[in-house]
């Protein structure tokens, strides 16, 4: 009886383990101005140093997907000069476009993306806290 009391014990703590690390990302906080807003969920979520994918939707002034736009991303670490990235967005549809970056380290990092399309050329800052 003790037995299976243990047995059951352990698969109950082993799916509570599993279903934590299969949790969907969450959205992080994310600018907007008065042509666009983005909103930023990474994978995985939270972000931890190493290589971490970046998905960010984009909508227009009217809250509407913005397709076919050219996503320029630039991630800096805050704390510590020198510790840049760049690189382009692929568009996913739907307003969604997305760039894995690698983060070498933890700490605070701010991404500057530059958003263009026509006559729209918008740069919006989002702080991101790598663990």
């Amino acid at each position: 009886m003790r037995f299976r009391l243990l047995v059951l014990l352990f698969l109950m703590l082993s799916a509570a383990a599993l279903a934590a690390c299969s949790a969907s990302p969450a959205a992080e906080a994310a600018p907007a101005s008065a042509n666009i807003s983005i909103s930023l969920t990474t994978n995985p979520s939270p972000p931890k140093a190493g290589n971490v994918e970046l998905l960010f939707k984009v909508l227009n002034r009217n809250g509407q997907p913005l397709s076919n736009a050219d996503l320029d991303v630039i991630a800096d670490h805050i704390d510590m000069k020198g510790m840049t990235m760049h690189g382009k967005a692929v568009e996913q549809g739907n307003g969604v476009y997305t760039i894995t970056a690698n983060f070498s380290m933890s700490g605070n990092w701010k991404l500057s993306v530059q958003v263009k399309k026509d006559d729209l050329d918008e740069k919006l800052d989002i702080p991101l806290k790598v663990e």
